[in-house]
């Protein structure tokens, strides 16, 4: 409690940004936050077996959640995370600037294996990155599943299962998540 208090006064002075009370970070070594970001009141960094990596304005808003897990997260410029969501890094997860990711959102770098004769829960994890583009906006309640890679400036609709690379400048919207249209 102390460090992260102290972390937050040390990153006040350093960078200008803003961690309130009651945020949890938990290994300090491996967080590097930019320059004016603002960490809201029970959000939750998560870097002690990887790292996270906060671009230049970024938002992180209540009850979000970054975890590295074994990998990497890192989040562009001016990236704002809102309330409930969860980005969970195993397999790395970068995100371009001006991204939005909406409340609620589940972006999972990792999955357990099914081979029909060993329990799930003693199989080991795949894990495999995602990248999410520039300019990109994910509704409320989506879900990014490993691997997937989605362009600059796509769209996914509320409550859709990202299984599939989406290409830049399009919607996609449904479970699993399809093309609705262009930008």
């Amino acid at each position: 409690m102390l460090r992260t208090w102290l972390f937050a006064i040390q990153q006040r002075l350093r960078t200008g940004a803003r961690i309130e009370a009651g945020v949890q970070l938990k290994g300090l070594r491996n967080i590097r936050i930019g320059v004016r970001c603002k960490l809201h009141r029970f959000c939750s960094v998560d870097a002690g077996r990887g790292s996270v990596t906060m671009g230049e304005g970024c938002t992180l808003n209540r009850y979000a959640m970054l975890q590295s897990g074994s990998g990497d997260v890192s989040l562009g410029d001016r990236v704002e995370i809102n309330n409930y969501a969860i980005v969970n890094g195993a397999g790395g997860v970068r995100v371009g600037n001006d991204t939005l990711i909406g409340p609620g959102v589940k972006i999972i770098s990792y999955e357990h294996g099914i081979a029909p004769d060993v329990l799930i829960r003693l199989q080991a994890n795949q894990v495999r990155p995602i990248v999410i583009g520039d300019g990109v906006w994910i509704g409320a309640n989506a879900i990014v599943l490993a691997g997937v890679e989605i362009g600059d400036g796509a769209v996914i609709g509320a409550g859709a299962v990202v299984t599939h690379d989406v290409p830049a400048n399009e919607i996609w919207v449904g479970v699993p998540a399809k093309r609705l249209r262009s930008r």
